[in-house]
């Protein structure tokens, strides 16, 4: 849960800060910082079960653990200097005394072993989020005018397919300094008002696509930009993506990110050897679904140019 008053970075929020965050990036945060921009993704059913499922899983850990878990019931949200967080639980160890307890649901078994590597490795942003909270620790607990102690141990319960896995975490001190580094720097650029610029990454995409509709003749001529000819053959790539959506759909969405967060509101850019990238926007009907306006990303490639000499000039990517 984010800082409601927008005066702390929250755990979760932290990751994007080193491009370590698979559900936002820091242009994405600074939007929201600076100017409140709809940045959550929305809810969907296994975030869903997450949450019904932890309070069981809050449970086991204490008992497979052997010790006190205090779940954090409101959802209170703590802070201390420049982050803060909604821990899901503390854990009360007799000798370590408090730490910061994180829970996972992992619903498939594929995800498991891919990002997880069957438990060998901590993905980034959970290690980070993790480090925040332990940084973070029990601020309130403490004498008036003073700061509580920060938290010297953390635990991660993962729960995946019916079975726990656990992750016992110590204080990262280069990481803690990077932390209160990179946050420092973050909330200087969001008082000065400096958001930076869109990565291009297809977690952007709804909020690209929001900010910028795409003005009718504007023309933006990219053959100058440092990554013009590698810029050229992404053109390239996007429509092979295209010809072959099952099997390349993630490849052409990040393609249609980049373009799109280089674009802004330019309805075309140019680009060397005749390739050409054109956005528009398109009304949605509302008779089976709601009503919506969206962006469609071309890319008009010369036959000589790119991986599909034979891919038809101008493939649809909307």
């Amino acid at each position: 849960m984010p800082d409601p008053t927008r005066a702390t970075l929250s755990a979760t929020q932290t990751p994007a800060l080193f491009g370590a965050s698979p559900y936002l990036t820091k242009w994405m945060l600074a939007r929201w910082f600076i100017h409140g921009d709809p940045i959550d993704s929305p809810e969907h059913n296994r975030m869903n079960w997450g949450k019904r499922l932890q309070p069981l899983v809050l449970a086991q850990a204490a008992e497979d653990l052997h010790l006190e878990v205090r779940p954090n019931a409101d959802d209170s949200y703590v802070r201390r200097g420049l982050l803060g967080c909604t821990r899901d639980a503390e854990i009360i160890c007799p000798d370590r005394g408090p730490g910061a307890l994180e829970t996972k649901c992992c619903f498939d078994y594929r995800t498991w072993m891919e990002t997880w590597n069957g438990g060998k490795l901590l993905p980034r942003h959970i290690e980070i989020q993790t480090q925040v909270q332990m940084m973070v620790g029990d601020p309130d607990f403490a004498e008036v005018g003073e700061l509580g102690p920060q938290y010297t141990w953390g635990v991660i319960a993962v729960w995946v397919c019916g079975e726990m896995h656990y992750f016992e975490r110590a204080p990262i001190p280069e990481l803690w300094a990077a932390i209160e580094t990179e946050a420092k720097a973050f909330f200087e650029d969001v008082a000065a008002g400096r958001e930076g610029e869109p990565f291009g990454e297809p977690v952007e995409m709804p909020l690209l696509n929001r900010l910028f509709a795409p003005k009718p003749g504007v023309v933006i001529d990219l053959t100058g930009h440092p990554r013009a000819a590698e810029l050229a053959q992404q053109a390239a790539l996007m429509n092979w993506h295209a010809a072959d959506r099952l099997s390349h759909d993630m490849g052409e969405k990040a393609i249609k990110a980049l373009f799109k967060a280089l674009m802004g509101e330019a309805e075309e850019a140019t680009l060397p050897d005749g390739v050409r990238v054109r956005q528009r926007s398109v009304e949605r009907a509302g008779y089976t679904v709601k009503p919506s306006r969206y962006t469609t990303v071309e890319a008009f490639v010369p036959d000589a140019v790119g991986p599909l000499a034979a891919t038809p000039d101008i493939i649809a990517a909307g």
